[in-house]
């Protein structure tokens, strides 16, 4: 049966391979996603390396000259079968560093580095493993110092978010405060993604509205954090991007290390940034971590799967991991392990892409973080809870929290890919 779902879930990747990087769906995401591909990249490593290291370096040909590597790297074959395109971000492709790459003006988690290291450790051939890691190792120091340095807000280490489709999570309840702003764009557009999927699954136009006219507050400013601070109403210190760029920090001093360099983050600075993380984040109230609005000043108080998913930093106790766990999975009894969004929620809603259903990637960070503290039985029971989840639904893109059936697109890459790590013990 494991051996029947490992070839499945080879096939959706092998399908979804354009020769330079491996799209996310057949359908709906023609181009090439940031944090899609540093997840694709841990399911090449499976079965073929050399598309795996080729996975992400095609992601860092995107990068910008002052070290971010986009959200999004479009292929300009495909441009009229998806929207927003690159036009939305008009400053950005003057910042590429090889002219002539098409980019959104935003980034994503820095799973890219995570993923560099855990490919890389995979590769037996030290001659191999430490060719690639040369290779990639500049530009994702510059990646990461990027947040590190031009995200900082006054007065915190943290990484200031700027926009939804940034955090991944696109239409959470964690950011309902955008939908308050009532922001408006100036450009007419006309939505792509409903064409494939329902719309009782994807955002509202109320949050598209919104998504647009940060993409023009964010691309009038500059792209210069200190430019449109003061005019947007949406930074926020999102707690699953924080964790993930303190995990990605160590990471690539791990891989300096392994290369016989110093470390490339002093290991004081990291321990600031974590004392950060949990003053920003905890809260005692709630019993979990949780995300900041560094405009309103205050914490967003929001039921998500967030904070399970932070535990991927690899920082959090084995205790607080466990307590957190133990929690939400009684809070979300009757749902599928682990709906974004808790059943109890007022803003609940099983099939709504970010406001309720299931995401394999999801899954898996929570999972990378219960081993990181040692809660093995616990991660066990996760990925088995996983892999029922895709034998019986698919390769969906998400999956509805209540019974389980697929949602989205289906044939999707990420949930193909993290399925076959999910097999490694299989």
């Amino acid at each position: 049966m494991m051996a029947e779902l490992r070839e499945r879930a080879r096939g959706v990747i092998e399908a979804n391979h354009t020769g330079r990087w491996t799209k996310p769906s057949p359908a709906q995401y023609p181009h090439q996603w940031n944090w899609d591909s540093a997840f694709i990249s841990v399911g090449w490593a499976e079965f073929d390396w050399r598309r795996a290291t080729a996975e992400i370096e095609s992601m860092l040909a995107a990068q910008w000259s002052d070290g971010m590597v986009p959200h999004v790297h479009y292929d300009p074959a495909h441009l009229r079968d998806y929207f927003p395109g690159p036009d939305r971000w008009p400053g950005a492709q003057a910042r590429v560093r090889r002219l002539g790459e098409l980019t959104s003006g935003i980034t994503n988690p820095p799973v890219l580095a995570i993923a560099a290291r855990r490919i890389g450790v995979r590769q037996p051939d030290l001659e191999l493993r430490h060719a690639f890691w040369r290779r990639v190792l500049g530009p994702l120091e510059g990646y990461v110092g990027f947040l590190l340095e031009s995200r900082q807000i006054p007065g915190s280490p943290l990484v200031g978010v700027v926009h939804p489709w940034e955090t991944g999570w696109d239409n959470s309840p964690r950011w309902d405060l955008l939908r308050r702003a009532g922001l408006k764009p100036e450009r007419p557009y006309q939505r792509l993604d409903t064409r494939s999927v329902a719309s009782a699954q994807r955002p509202s136009g109320r949050d598209y509205d919104a998504y647009l006219a940060l993409a023009e507050i964010i691309d009038g400013g500059g792209y210069r954090l200190s430019n449109y601070r003061l005019k947007t109403p949406f930074v926020v210190y999102d707690v699953l991007f924080d964790a993930l760029t303190l995990r990605a920090a160590r990471d690539l001093n791990a891989i300096s290390r392994e290369l016989g360099e110093s470390d490339l983050y002093r290991e004081e600075v990291l321990a600031d940034f974590e004392v950060a993380f949990e003053a920003f984040h905890w809260n005692p109230r709630l019993s979990t971590y949780v995300d900041y609005d560094t405009v309103g000043g205050a914490p967003i108080e929001v039921a998500s799967a967030a904070g399970l998913a932070a535990l991927a930093g690899g920082f959090i106790s084995a205790e607080r991991s466990r307590t957190m766990l133990t929690d939400y999975l009684r809070r979300g009894v009757g749902s599928q392990p682990i709906s974004t969004v808790p059943p109890y929620s007022a803003d609940f809603d099983p099939v709504l892409y970010w406001r309720g259903p299931v995401w394999i990637n999801v899954n898996w960070l929570v999972h990378e973080g219960l081993l990181a503290a040692g809660l093995e039985r616990e991660a066990r029971e996760l990925r088995a809870a996983t892999l029922r989840l895709v034998e019986k639904g698919g390769f969906a893109e998400y999956f509805n929290a209540l019974d389980g059936t697929p949602c989205g697109i289906q044939g999707f890459s990420w949930s193909a890919a993290l399925t076959l790590d999910f097999l490694r013990d299989g």
